[in-house]
């Protein structure tokens, strides 16, 4: 199995099955973070509900308990949802029969502690445990640490430092649960930073901290953990560690796929929810507004579209509006067709084909607006340039470019152009020079019409000195000043009549992952050092000698696992296990682009392995702008989600129309089963003035009486 949300999936309902409940029944009871969680992993609400009994948010006013069946909690582990479980138990009746609690990554001591401290919790709770749930597969072959709320600013804001090393542990539970899922015991490499950016830059050694601290925690999972990684004939996987500064390029350039140009030119997806608002025209002919998330799951046209250039995705589009008319040609009239969207306005009006409908009318929509935006803002004549740029002034022929400024003062001079497309061709630009004077800077803002008494001037000229935060000193103090030193890893496509002028560069996750599948070797150890172990076979001699191995010791399949098996072990080995693939892992640190996570497909199907992308978020032209522009501003303007003051008090209603734990009682000794357990307390009579009037007389007529 090689897709991601599959394989989180199955952790997921393993871990849910294996919880044993009365007569199989199960309330589990999530949080928000838990249920966005869900949205990428479950196809419906329903293919969760085969596996439990009912699905409730913790903080849900409809959620009413069962104080005869056992629930699942599958939450953060934060103040709120503890305070909420407490609220489930201290009240009569408790909400459930017993507590399965199972806390995201995160739970430390003093939670069970807690928990353990309450007796009136503790006689519920069954167990309590932490799930290794620490990523989001956004899609089958990326993956996302969750709960980093913008990487750029909290690695590389050096306001941020104190919030790296929660944020590394969050990082290193993620390629846990990564490794834990697949059943990978990978051989981990890591992006090594020059000395010079070493001084530049001193989060430049974050990827040395990640993967070395992560190998400690893999190890030790491993000891702990008999069984952990499973037997397997597949070759050992591997996992590079790396940062966002290792390709500054990736992330500005205009990349021409359909998903990296829609999130990149339309402001009407939310990239943290993938939801794509737009107007289409319903079956009466009134357009409306729709809503519609940009997923696989739901989405099998997305998969088939995603990663296509905006040109051919139009195209495939085309056939399949055909394919579905053809289908049903008697519940079309195609006497009025003459057009493309003539074919889309009879897919509108087609009966019994709603899903099919909706995804045509959504992707023809969101493809439209890409085309739209390339022949109105020129994007496919900037990118000629930015291309160049990127693939060392060399254009499609291999030849070097005569006047390559003059090519970029000729884009900077398109009205059509956006100022946000000419600035990333001046940072493209930048970069290919090794850097810039302040004053070539200011001439450049001025040919696309900013001056300095502009206020968008101080926004750019900080955008280009922050780069420097990045390990690129972007600002030379001199022109004589030598251009930045940069080990480039990225690479560009010439002479192939086959690929499109607009989409020749090869970001650099493709071209490491490209040469480590074709030969290790041609990865510099230099680069990229093994933080421990070294597949054996790429040992020289001399390396083999000190080790006391032969050449033929050990395949690398071998080395999955610390402890080598017997000899006479029975193989318990599939056949399944013969054809499947070595694995390879990509982590980058900081952020990854849409173009970069679409090489984890594209180098899968090349190259017979399964390639798998991660990050801790995903970068788009614009955001990543404006990260760098904000990379040294003061905490308090940054809104941090760590920084955020998190609500910890369960809701009023939790508790509203429950009776307390116990009512009050007295601490009198019983002596006698006869005697009452209190005292029984007469109220005094409260005597009425009349009453109290004739009372009086009466004891004056016996004191008189007495006298006698």
């Amino acid at each position: 199995m090689s897709n991601l949300i599959e394989l989180q999936k199955k952790y997921i309902l393993d871990l849910l099955d294996a919880v044993e409940t009365t007569h199989n029944i199960k309330f589990l009871v999530i949080d928000a973070f838990t249920d966005a969680l869900f949205e990428y992993i479950f196809e419906s609400r329903n293919e969760l509900l085969s596996h439990v009994t009912s699905v409730d948010k913790i903080d849900a006013r409809s959620r009413k308990g069962q104080p005869s069946v056992d629930v699942i909690y599958l939450l953060q582990p934060t103040k709120f949802n503890i305070n909420c479980i407490e609220a489930d138990f201290s009240n009569r009746p408790s909400k459930y029969k017993r507590a399965h609690i199972r806390f995201l990554p995160g739970m430390e001591q003093h939670i069970l502690q807690f928990f353990h401290s309450k007796h009136y919790i503790k006689q519920y709770l069954a167990s309590i445990s932490e799930a290794k749930i620490a990523f989001l597969p956004r899609e089958s072959k990326f993956f996302q640490t969750l709960d980093i709320d913008k990487p750029l600013q909290i690695f590389f804001n050096k306001n941020c430092n104190d919030l790296i090393e929660k944020n590394i542990k969050r990082t290193i539970q993620s390629l846990l649960n990564i490794c834990i899922v697949t059943g990978e015991y990978p051989i981990i490499r890591y992006s090594e930073a020059s000395e010079e950016e070493k001084l530049l830059t001193p989060s430049s050694r974050l990827a040395e901290k990640l993967a070395k601290e992560f190998q400690m925690v893999l190890d030790s999972y491993v000891r702990d953990n008999e069984d952990f990684p499973p037997p397997s004939k597949r070759p050992r996987s591997i996992m590079i560690i790396t940062d966002r500064l290792l390709d500054p390029l990736s992330p500005i350039l205009h990349d021409f796929s359909y998903q990296a140009m829609a999130y990149d030119i339309s402001n009407r997806i939310n990239p943290r929810s993938d939801i794509y608002t737009y107007n289409a025209e319903n079956e009466l002919g009134e357009i409306e507004e729709k809503t519609s998330r940009l997923c696989g799951i739901q989405d099998p046209d997305w998969i088939d579209l995603r990663h296509q250039h905006i040109v051919d995705a139009n195209e495939f589009l085309q056939g399949r509006i055909k394919e579905l008319i053809a289908k049903n040609p008697l519940l079309v009239d195609r006497s009025n067709v003459k057009t493309a969207n003539d074919l889309v306005k009879v897919v509108v009006h087609l009966k019994d084909f709603d899903e099919e409908r909706r995804r045509i009318i959504l992707h023809k929509t969101l493809i439209d607006e890409c085309l739209e935006a390339n022949h109105s803002r020129k994007l496919a004549t900037l990118a000629e340039v930015e291309q160049n740029l990127a693939g060392f002034g060399l254009d499609i022929d291999g030849e070097k470019v005569k006047h390559i400024t003059e090519s970029l003062l000729h884009i900077l001079t398109l009205k059509e152009c956006e100022i946000t497309d000419k600035i990333r061709a001046i940072l493209i630009y930048a970069l290919y020079r090794g850097g810039l004077i302040e004053s070539d800077f200011i001439k450049l803002l001025a040919f696309i019409g900013i001056n300095q008494d502009d206020d968008y001037f101080t926004h750019f000229m900080t955008l280009f000195k922050n780069y420097h935060h990045l390990g690129f000193k972007l600002v030379k103090e001199k022109s004589k000043s030598k251009p930045f030193k940069k080990g480039w890893y990225h690479d560009s496509i010439v002479k192939d009549s086959s690929i499109y002028t607009t989409s020749r560069f090869i970001p650099s996750v493709a071209n490491i992952v490209s040469k480590l599948i074709a030969n290790p070797l041609l990865i510099s150890e230099d680069d990229f050092p093994y933080v421990k172990d070294k597949p054996i076979e790429l040992l020289d001699e001399e390396e083999r000698e000190a080790a006391g191995v032969s050449a033929n010791a050990f395949s690398s399949a071998s080395l999955r696992s610390s402890r080598h098996k017997a000899s006479w072990r029975k193989n318990t080995s599939n056949l399944q296990d013969n054809i499947e693939r070595q694995r390879l892992f990509y982590y980058v640190l900081g952020g990854i682009t849409y173009s970069e996570i679409r090489v984890a497909y594209e180098q899968s199907n090349l190259k017979n392995k399964d390639v798998f992308i991660g990050s801790d978020g995903i970068t788009t032209p614009l955001s990543y702008i404006t990260s760098i522009e904000f990379i040294d501003k003061p905490r308090e303007l940054l809104n941090l989600k760590d920084d955020q003051r998190q609500k910890e008090r369960a809701p009023e209603f939790l508790t509203e129309s429950l009776a307390p734990v116990a009512t009050p009682v007295s601490h009198v000794h019983v002596r006698s089963h006869n005697e009452p357990l209190k005292p029984k307390i007469i109220e005094p009579v409260v005597q009425q003035p009349e009453k109290e009037k004739k009372f009086k007389k009466f004891k004056k007529f016996l004191r008189t009486s007495k006298d006698k």
